[in-house]
């Protein structure tokens, strides 16, 4: 999917400065910091990066970001108090999304809800969706069918996959075909600036030599001015608008019929929604030169402006094999629907938090056992926290005072963590070191039949936890409140019911362990007791496989010392049953059905 092409731009400004004798020139002169680098990388070829930023005189957020465009954390300032407004360019519509873009977009989903839920923050975000593009139009040739039919259903596609993920819907999502007056308007408005120009086959093209400042986000290499420009002035300049060729969707414009260019689309859609000034861009590393470099020098030249785009943020590749890069080209790609078949939501959100935002990810066995690890850590505490809570588990009495200090210290951790960049990492740390200690308070033995219990603290450490991985990571752990709204929906019954079965089952344990009050009174001999217990061996197999069949049923049953409990358990991965959507076409004048999963090539062949 070209979601990995498209999956977010952002952008910054520049002013070009080159220091003396090449050397790295830092001048500051009132709130401009510019920053000056120049590279040599190989023989004959120099690289040259000129990057001007201007700190933003806007609303402090108390986060500090890693800005892509001058490679440094900042404080994040808002142009608005407390409104944040955010534009990530969306998929490419022409086939599936694999795990590669889901990595992307729950990440962006987590810092998302970091940003609202933990700083407060009004978040707007527009999520643009390309429907009109080289690929889509290959495709829809391929299978002799209307390019919308492929856009539309594999729009529907994506964000089916992305409520899976519990990726939160964007505030906006536009479509390319949608804006195409106003990316025509946009265009004009730039070559009205003498910074685009039309050429003989109806194409516009952006003048890089006339803009004066291209190269703000990325080093350039000089090379490309040496080379053939063909119908352009510069082998830098890109397309703004592309003529139309024999067979492919066009819009009538002041240059002939023809339709967007890629990087365009994004530039006009978001200044038609979000208005002439960015807070934040977003997206894949990839996308850092030439798109999100395009994007910038569109809009300044566009808006007039030296900066269109405060903050730009992007997201590390996903890998499969050490340095392998996940893409189609390489076929090495997996599918959500393969991801989810293997792997519960849960499971995979957890995975995305356990690496920084900007790293390269190792997508392996090893990597997704370690976040099934945490998850079964935390989940486990959880259960023992709320069996505590409900009286189910006796232990010693809690500290209390330690409990809740260490309660205080975590918060202040996760917050400072997450203002820092975004580090998952450290927060999950912190809360980690909260539930070791909580798991040491709650497997302390009982020293006696006190029925002394501090409830009140734990369900302050519960209620943080699940507010936490719930609210702001996205990860759902079964609560006392689960159990709960079940037992209302069936009348009441369902706790009762639950009830009468643990308590059955743990009498028929301890009748098969010797550890009822009945065989406490008997004196019987160690081969006597041996043998008893032998005879009672199918009780405790009848006992695991109730559990076991509970568990499939939703349902989970956990042993203590001399206590039984329950709760709902935790979410199951996918089923391998789930089938996507069928996309049925005419093809050779007969109705044809196409799984959306299946490899083009082998499509066509089946058809024919």
């Amino acid at each position: 999917m070209g979601i990995a092409r498209c999956l977010g731009c952002l952008a910054l400004h520049h002013n070009s400065a080159i220091g003396p004798h090449g050397h790295m020139a830092v001048s500051a002169m009132g709130h401009h910091a510019n920053i000056i680098q120049q590279f040599r990388l190989g023989i004959g070829r120099r690289w040259l990066s000129s990057i001007s930023w201007i700190p933003p005189e806007g609303h402090d957020t108390g986060v500090t970001l890693y800005n892509s465009a001058i490679k440094s954390k900042v404080p994040l300032k808002t142009i608005h108090p407390g409104l944040l407004t955010w534009y990530s360019c969306g998929p490419t519509v022409y086939d599936s999304a694999h795990i590669g873009h889901a990595l992307s977009y729950v990440k962006f989903d987590i810092i998302r809800r970091i940003l609202s839920r933990i700083f407060g923050l009004n978040v707007v975000m527009v999520v643009g969706i390309t429907d009109i593009d080289d690929k889509i139009i290959k495709r829809a040739k391929e299978l002799n069918v209307n390019f919308k039919e492929i856009t539309e259903l594999h729009e529907q596609e994506f964000f089916a996959d992305m409520d899976r993920l519990r990726v939160l819907r964007p505030s906006l999502a536009p479509r390319v075909t949608e804006y195409v007056p106003h990316i025509i308007s946009f265009v004009q408005g730039i070559i009205d600036r003498k910074l685009a120009y039309a050429v003989n086959d109806g194409s516009v093209y952006f003048d890089t030599k006339a803009y004066g400042r291209y190269g703000k986000m990325s080093p350039l290499d000089e090379s490309l001015d040496m080379r053939g420009a063909g119908i352009k002035k510069s082998a830098r300049d890109f397309a703004l608008w592309k003529g139309a060729k024999g067979g492919e969707p066009s819009w009538d414009s002041p240059w002939g019929r023809g339709r967007p260019g890629w990087h365009i689309e994004c530039s006009a859609m978001a200044s038609h929604i979000l208005g002439t000034q960015l807070d934040l861009h977003s997206g894949g590393i990839d996308l850092l030169f030439p798109h999100h470099e395009n994007e910038e020098a569109q809009c300044c030249g566009y808006h007039g402006c030296h900066q269109w785009c405060n903050y730009w943020i992007h997201t590390g590749h996903l890998h499969t094999k050490g340095t392998e890069k996940m893409s189609k080209s390489l076929s090495n790609t997996i599918g959500i629907q393969a991801l989810l078949e293997q792997h519960s939501v849960n499971t995979f959100r957890l995975f995305c938090l356990l690496s920084h935002y900007r790293n390269k990810v190792e997508y392996t066995q090893m990597s997704m056992a370690q976040a099934k690890a945490h998850l079964r850590r935390i989940r486990s505490f959880l259960h023992d926290a709320y069996a505590y809570i409900n009286g189910q588990l006796k232990c010693a009495p809690l500290d209390e005072a330690g409990l809740k200090q260490k309660l205080v210290e975590t918060r202040f951790k996760v917050k400072r963590s997450l203002a820092d960049d975004f580090d998952t990492v450290r927060a999950l740390d912190a809360v980690l070191d909260l539930i070791n200690l909580g798991n040491k308070e709650l497997q302390k033995k009982p020293q006696s039949t006190s029925l002394s219990r501090s409830a009140g603290t734990m369900v302050a450490v519960c209620s943080y936890i699940h507010y936490l991985m719930e609210d702001v990571f996205g990860i759902h752990f079964p609560s006392v409140s689960d159990a709960s709204n079940l037992s209302l929906e069936s009348g009441g019954r369902l706790s009762q019911v639950m009830n009468s079965v643990v308590d059955l089952r743990q009498q028929v344990r301890a009748f098969a362990l010797l550890q009822d009050e009945d065989s406490m009174k008997q004196v019987l001999t160690p081969d006597e007791k041996k043998a008893k217990r032998k005879e009672r061996i199918p009780l405790l197999k009848a006992c695991d496989n109730l559990r076991d069949n509970l568990l499939k049923s939703g349902l989970h049953i956990k042993d203590h010392h001399g206590s039984t409990s329950w709760s709902i358990a935790e979410e199951s991965v996918e089923s391998a049953s789930f089938e996507k959507p069928l996309f049925i076409f005419t093809y050779r004048g007969e109705l044809k059905y196409l799984h959306t999963n299946i490899h083009i090539q082998k499509s066509r062949e089946e058809l024919q």
